[in-house]
């Protein structure tokens, strides 16, 4: 272990998550700690964030604040601006109409879901262009051994599969598109290994069997918290853990055909989260954080009050806005567009949450004068936070969440 090294994981939960976890990393690099950052491992919407931070990390560091925010925060929120959702739809249906060709919407949406993320934020970057520090693990669930599958910037690896080096070919956009390619919505992605050599690393590099094609889903299907690539290592972790907290339907609540499917899988990837969580929690590294969306500020620190023994006094974080924070923690996982008081509200739980856990892991490393320095919350009065928030709880397919995306 390095003194010093901190690991990230980035949860899956849509732009629920990515916009939280930005928040997080974005308090890192206000702190002067993304620096001592050394891995990051990624899932699903986590996935979106990690890639534009590690694609942004190709051209240099950030040198304050403002380089972070015009190099990072300022793609994100466009794009969960965008309403990402729609433009595939939208995008799908000029296709099939266009070629009349016999395929299932779900095939063409991850077809379609790489090329719209390239052209929108990615811009053609291939993973072996991206740097090595922090190593990122882009976490997806291969359907062929139903296991972990995760690119790096100088390989990929699956579980019973092996290594492959041969990823010249392998952008950005195809990983996180992989990652994030929820059931349903996305049939599995298709990666091609007809000509890729896979090696089993224990075996002096001996060539292995593969499959000839590798099916890629949404790597929260097999581990949501993105923490499988620690649970070996004693590293200072923090997880940023935007995943969903189940929810009891409302009495008289009639569910239709697609709901009822969409319900049956939510119960299994709730019992996922449960299980990851409860096994970090009893992990023999107690320098792990798990920063659970759905936890108030004030809970997550009265939990960590009884875990460690402080040599400074933390700050006081604020602690009446409890309501806020948990409309904040149920808002939709979902790729459609986010309001602007939504995009505030998840940025600013994740990097509160973030100051937290950097302060108590890494309290040495804080500078004086951002001590008692806190996340500053939204401007907007509360009242309208509110309405917004209420309002983006639900999905809704057709049509605009919001009249407008800004106040």
């Amino acid at each position: 272990m390095q003194k010093n090294e901190l690991f990230l994981s980035f949860s899956g939960g849509g732009f629920r998550a990515a916009l939280y976890c930005l928040g997080g990393y974005r308090r890192l690099v206000e702190l002067g700690l993304s620096p001592y950052v050394s891995h990051i491992s990624s899932v699903s919407g986590g996935s979106i964030t990690a890639g534009v931070v590690m694609c942004a990390l190709k051209e240099g560091g950030f040198k304050d604040i403002y380089d972070f925010d015009n190099r990072v925060t300022k793609p994100i929120k466009m794009l969960a601006q965008s309403n990402l959702r729609n433009i595939i739809l939208r995008k799908s249906v000029s296709f099939h109409l266009k070629n009349l060709k016999p395929e299932f919407p779900q095939t063409r949406f991850s077809r379609l879901f790489p090329e719209a993320l390239d052209k929108m934020i990615f811009k053609g970057i291939l993973m072996k262009e991206l740097p090595t520090r922090p190593e990122w693990s882009c976490n997806a669930t291969c359907l062929n051994t139903m296991k972990r599958f995760r690119f790096k910037p100088s390989d990929m690896y699956g579980s019973s599969i092996g290594y492959c080096y041969d990823i010249d070919d392998i952008k950005v956009s195809f990983a996180v598109a992989a990652s994030a390619a929820f059931p349903i919505m996305f049939a599995p992605l298709r990666l091609y290994t007809k000509n890729r050599i896979f090696v089993d690393s224990f075996q002096n590099n001996s060539i292995i069997s593969k499959p000839e094609m590798i099916y890629l889903t949404d790597g929260g299907v097999y581990d949501n918290l993105g923490s499988e690539a620690f649970l070996k290592h004693n590293n200072p972790c923090i997880i940023m853990d935007a995943s969903a907290e189940p929810s009891n339907w409302p009495d008289h609540y009639h569910a239709g055909y697609f709901n009822l499917n969409r319900r049956i899988l939510n119960v299994s990837l709730s019992q996922i989260v449960y299980l990851r969580r409860r096994l970090i929690y009893n992990h023999s590294n107690k320098n792990i954080i798990q920063l659970l969306i759905g936890r108030s500020i004030s809970e997550l620190f009265e939990a960590e009050k009884k875990l460690r023994s402080w040599k400074r006094a933390l700050p006081d974080y604020p602690r009446n806005y409890r309501e806020l924070e948990l409309l904040t923690a149920n808002l939709r996982t979902d790729l459609d567009a986010f309001h602007d008081i939504e995009i505030d509200m998840l940025i600013w739980s994740g990097a509160v949450r973030m100051d937290l856990a950097a302060k108590s892991l890494l309290p040495e490393l804080i500078p004086e004068d951002r001590w008692n320095d806190i996340p500053t919350f939204s401007s907007y009065d509360q009242h309208l936070i509110k309405q917004i928030l209420q309002l983006g709880q639900s999905r809704k397919i057709f049509g605009k969440k919001h009249r407008s995306l800004s106040v």
